[in-house]
């Protein structure tokens, strides 16, 4: 496994003592910081964006702090979907582990320009923005890159529809495999009397009581 400032031949501005290396941009107040979902550790910011991809529901930077990255040796290839044929390394976050993305090594034409940057999935990340003003380095992305970082009210409804949908159908399950098990457990109970009574001696046992 290597780290980020190792990985993408000098793009990284950030040195592996998390501190910005000479040339680098510093963070504006106005950056989107981007956590780890999975133990909330800070991973990157906006300050190096380059594009989203909603097809994929991911966004590109050209950077990420080294100390905060580790990236596979590993190369592997996607076979469906928006970069079907691509090969990338898969990143991960040093504390946890947890995959975060991936760095393209070849991709089709269309995606050429995500290639040897950091391809953020938006779904393995909590992110907030602090401050007003515009990024050092330029606008900051448009209002539309950032919907597959927050999604619509519709689709968050439609997904606590399906989500309750499928509670109540386990819920159903739940109370049918009771059902059986209460109508099971009271078959056994019937045929171990009925076999009791069957028992050679049983019949004079309950006369002598």
């Amino acid at each position: 496994m290597s780290r980020a400032g190792d990985s993408d031949g000098g793009r990284n501005k950030y040195n592996s003592s998390n501190e910005i290396s000479e040339g680098a941009v510093a963070v504006n107040p106005s950056a989107i910081v981007f956590q780890c979902l999975s133990c909330l550790q800070i991973v990157a910011d906006s300050t190096t964006w380059v594009r989203a991809t909603p097809e994929l529901r991911t966004f590109t930077l050209q950077s990420a702090p080294a100390d905060t990255i580790t990236i596979s040796d590993q190369l592997s290839t996607s076979h469906d979907g928006h970069d079907l044929g691509s090969t990338y390394a898969s990143f991960s976050c040093s504390n946890c582990t947890h995959i975060l993305g991936k760095i393209y090594r070849t991709t089709p034409r269309y995606l050429d320009d995500l290639r040897d940057y950091f391809t953020f999935d938006a779904s393995a990340l909590k992110n907030y923005q602090i401050g007003s003003d515009e990024p050092a380095n330029g606008p900051p992305p448009a209002d539309s890159d950032f919907a597959i970082l927050k999604p619509e009210p519709d689709a968050v409804a439609q997904r606590l529809a399906i989500m309750e949908t499928v509670i109540m159908a386990m819920h159903d399950e739940v109370e049918q495999l009771k059902s059986e098990v209460a109508s099971l457990r009271h078959d056994m109970a019937v045929n171990y009397d009925s076999d009791a009574r069957r028992r050679p001696g049983a019949t004079r046992a309950r006369k002598k009581t």
